[in-house]
């Protein structure tokens, strides 16, 4: 393949990945606020005495997850089997679809921020500002979609960048995915 062909290869895969990450990202809800503190009335008479017996200690406050925070990304199915389902945008006569589930493994909130995807070992697009937040335990399935115009196998893989509750860094390097040619 010359280099004209997979350079316009490459700009279509990015093109139609971008497309297909903008409708593919789980909903980001915002964070609740709490109240905003009011200045109370100071009291004009003096406080009542406390009563006999004194109530029983407030229970004590849960800590903070003080565990290391941590995400995971798993490829279903993989390999991915060539597909005849179209790609939204994209008029390639090769096409693959599968879900990747990213699942908050750890102790802390963490909040996926940044993807690269990467077609044929080659970087194909960035994409910051997700703001797919997930509580420990917590997962969302990501859709993806790749075409191509040559019908052999590829490679796909997507390396994720988060951060957790504390702001500390957090990242994966996902699996590489097969996307196998029609048979």
């Amino acid at each position: 393949m010359n280099w004209s062909n997979r350079l316009r290869t490459c700009c279509i895969v990015f093109i139609f990945s971008l497309a297909a990450l903008v409708g593919a990202c789980g909903s980001v809800e915002e964070s609740p606020t709490g109240p905003t503190p009011v200045d109370a009335p100071q009291p004009t008479t003096p406080p009542a005495p406390a009563p006999q017996p004194a109530p029983a200690p407030a229970p004590t406050p849960t800590p903070a997850p003080s565990g290391p925070a941590s995400f995971s990304v798993t490829v279903t199915p993989n390999p991915v089997p060539w597909s005849s389902e179209p790609v939204p945008n994209c008029t390639l006569a090769n096409r693959w679809h599968y879900d990747q589930i990213v699942e908050n493994t750890g102790e802390r909130r963490v909040t996926v921020s940044d993807r690269e995807d990467f077609f044929d070992g080659v970087k194909v697009s960035t994409r910051s500002g997700l703001g797919i937040v997930l509580e420990p335990g917590a997962e969302t399935s990501i859709r993806t979609r790749w075409c191509s115009a040559t019908n052999s196998e590829h490679r796909a893989q997507t390396n994720w960048v988060g951060t957790d509750d504390a702001g500390a860094p957090v990242t994966v390097t996902g699996a590489a995915v097969r996307l196998l040619p029609r048979s």
